[in-house]
């Protein structure tokens, strides 16, 4: 059967349908990643048998969203020592990062109801920070390739990838969906972007109803290589499966590089795996770049 995209009133009621707000305490600041139990750990660390690690990062390079310096040498009694200085903006579509919770708002609330301008300021963020994702992600991870069924190999703009693609990208995979998983979904950019820039603007993607999808299967996290199309096609929303932030609490690790790890999973025979990323311990930041990992 064909998929039928939602209407505007349906995608204006994901809020009531969806919500996870006080699913877990109206003080909790940990969202989905509360589906990862410490018995949903301990199965995941069983997939790690081979002990081959796989990084899902891009590899960060010079960019305008980069500041980078080599510093000069230091000088010391029978030895030198080399310093380098980095900065970025590591918010948007170049660099390998994990949102936090107080990245997107939803008609100015952040996930559980607090108030996005009360909760920000410029020494950081009093709610919904990177800060109780500290402890990282450690969980199974499944991939599903929709890119590998396009004639293209990627998701097109106003061809997006929908939930009836994720659904035939895992029954392809062999992969039943459990609570609590990390799902890498790759959509094809790296060969998308041998044709066309990547940006900010007019870009391929999920489709905002992607966000039922998430819902119903209890995902802890995504590590996606695109984001949400572009333009949403849905009245005057902006966001689309960035609303998942506010909304469900989700995790979202945004411009992963799913390629080394779907050559993986066609050599390992299988395409779940331990999936490990660790924040940096940056108070009161908004998110932060991390280096997710996949290890069979």
């Amino acid at each position: 059967m064909a998929w039928t995209p939602p209407t505007l009133a349906e995608v204006d009621g994901y809020f009531d349908k969806l919500n996870n707000w006080g699913r877990w305490g109206e003080a909790d600041q940990v969202g989905t990643l509360n589906l990862i139990t410490p018995e949903k750990r301990q199965a995941a660390l069983k997939l790690a048998q081979r002990g081959r690690p796989v990084s899902l990062a891009r590899d960060i390079v010079a960019n305008p969203n980069l500041d980078y310096q080599m510093l000069y040498p230091d000088h010391r009694t029978g030895c030198d020592v080399s310093w380098d200085y980095f900065g970025m903006v590591f918010h948007g579509t170049t660099f390998t990062h994990i949102d936090a919770l107080c990245h997107v708002s939803y008609e100015g609330k952040l996930y559980n109801g607090h108030t996005f301008d009360a909760s920000l300021n410029s020494a950081g963020a009093d709610w919904g920070s990177i800060d109780p994702w500290f402890e990282g992600i450690t969980t199974r991870g499944v991939l599903l390739d929709v890119a590998s069924a396009r004639p293209e190999g990627y998701v097109t703009v106003g061809n997006p990838a929908t939930p009836a693609d994720l659904d035939a990208a895992a029954e392809r995979a062999g992969i039943e969906m459990e609570p609590g998983d990390v799902v890498v979904i790759r959509s094809g950019r790296a060969g998308y972007e041998a044709v066309e820039s990547y940006t900010s603007g007019d870009r391929p993607g999920l489709h905002i109803a992607c966000l039922e999808w998430l819902r119903q299967h209890d995902v802890a996290a995504i590590a996606w290589d695109m984001h949400d199309e572009r333009p949403v096609g849905y009245g005057e929303y902006k966001f689309g499966v960035h609303l998942a932030i506010p909304i469900l609490g989700l995790c979202l690790i945004d411009n992963t590089y799913p390629e080394r790890l779907l050559d993986a999973c066609r050599e390992e025979g299988r395409y779940e795996f331990l999936f490990t990323a660790t924040p940096l311990r940056l108070v009161g930041g908004t998110g932060c770049p991390v280096n997710p990992l996949a290890i069979f």
